[in-house]
């Protein structure tokens, strides 16, 4: 991998993503004290937080990190990087809308939707040309391809869902919401993770990268996952499912070997605050993982609602903050201390984050998460909200930690 600035973007043009992402970590551990967690998965205030935290934490954090890692991993330049400029702002109106929609009045569901759908279009047809125009075509280019595919089926999906909610077209919102799920959680995030992290953890985890061959099963099997989920709501609706939960399960087992197979190949083991955000949200994965397993068999939805909180807040919580704390010191040492080193005395790049302020954000947030999932897992609201509170001093941390980094002559 040919690790070049002429690739990646500049971290000033960035820059508002990293913040917004941590801007939006921190709103959603707020809004967590205006919902009530044994409230049905279907009510409004939930969902609305679900958004806010996938739209603005996630999806803000995953388009910075790919912005920036995409080309690198392809070597080649980016078809169009100017069009980050505006990507983020469609994003945080349409989610603003969205969220007045499930407040104020459904039919700004139509309009924060079309804004959202408009975003993402935008980063999926930028993200494609560039991947076109690859120097190394793998399989994890191909993953990168095919998560851009289902990110726009599944916004497109939430959109009918949002025409079917004001009635706008005859259909049921719930017979499409797999399909929105698995297409956004499943056929983007998840692979996109288990993609970049082939990648990831070899270089912050000094292990050996497996070979493409072997991603390639894993890879694949998750496609067809979600392939036959989006095509269900249309024919061989239980059929599909079945086959979908089937695949998918199968194709994450794959991708748990190869994680297993790559983290055992450490050259030198290095307990820092990545690598614990690795252990605790690589272990929320798997956790989550067989809580959902088995809500598939006795539809017990506060074991569901357990599970999607651990994959939320935990897998997707500390592998995109871990990864944070290693990616934002790279880029500003890469792209503001590097050209400077012949030049004057530069930092070291495990200057340019706190380590203290790291850790005790480490800290928080995984006793929150725990104290957080027993409250829901007993359904008792005093400890759920007292594990939110420990998240949302973790989220302040998070969000100092990186503002600081970020700040540092950029």
């Amino acid at each position: 991998m040919n690790v070049s600035p002429d690739f990646s973007p500049p971290i000033k043009l960035m820059k508002p993503y990293f913040i917004l992402s941590g801007f939006f970590y921190l709103l959603s551990m707020l809004w967590l004290f205006s919902i009530d967690p044994l409230d049905a998965l279907s009510d409004f205030s939930i969902v609305s937080w679900v958004h806010i935290y996938m739209l603005g934490f996630v999806m803000m954090a995953i388009f910075s990190a790919m912005a920036q890692l995409g080309p690198v991993v392809v070597e080649t330049k980016h078809h169009n990087v100017n069009l980050f400029k505006y990507i983020w702002i469609f994003l945080i109106f349409g989610l603003i809308l969205m969220i007045m929609g499930f407040y104020i009045n459904i039919k700004l569901l139509t309009h924060g939707g079309f804004l959202i759908l408009i975003a993402m279009s935008i980063y999926a047809t930028e993200f494609f040309m560039t991947l076109t125009k690859a120097r190394r075509k793998t399989s994890i280019t191909k993953a990168m391809k095919m998560s851009n595919l289902f990110l726009l089926l599944g916004i497109i999906s939430g959109l009918i869902m949002a025409f079917g909610f004001n009635g706008y077209i005859d259909i049921n919102p719930d017979s499409i919401l797999k399909t929105h799920t698995f297409g956004l959680v499943v056929g983007f995030v998840i692979l996109l993770i288990m993609g970049i992290s082939i990648i990831l953890v070899p270089m912050f985890g000094f292990s050996k990268r497996i070979s493409d061959n072997e991603f390639s099963s894993s890879f694949y099997t998750l496609c067809l996952g979600v392939t036959a989920m989006l095509l269900s709501p249309f024919f061989l609706t239980v059929y599909l499912e079945k086959s979908a939960y089937i695949l998918t399960i199968t194709a994450l087992l794959l991708y748990f070997y190869q994680l297993f197979k790559m983290t055992k190949s450490r050259k030198k083991v290095v307990h820092d605050v990545w690598a614990k955000s690795m252990y605790v949200g690589f272990s929320s994965f798997i956790l989550s993982f067989i809580l959902l397993i088995s809500y598939l068999f006795n539809e017990n939805e506060l074991i569901l609602k357990l599970g999607m909180w651990v994959m939320l807040v935990g897998f997707f919580g500390f592998v995109i903050i871990g990864n944070f704390y290693k990616i934002i010191p790279f880029l500003v040492w890469f792209q503001i201390y590097a050209p400077l080193i012949e030049e004057q005395d530069v930092p070291m790049l495990h200057e340019l984050l706190s380590e203290k302020i790291s850790k005790l954000q480490w800290n928080f947030s995984f006793l929150g998460l725990i104290i957080s999932s027993t409250g829901i897992l007993i359904e008792d609201l005093y400890l759920f909200y007292s594990g939110v509170a420990l998240l949302t001093i973790g989220g302040f941390l998070f969000v100092f930690s990186i503002n600081k980094t970020l700040n540092l002559k950029t």
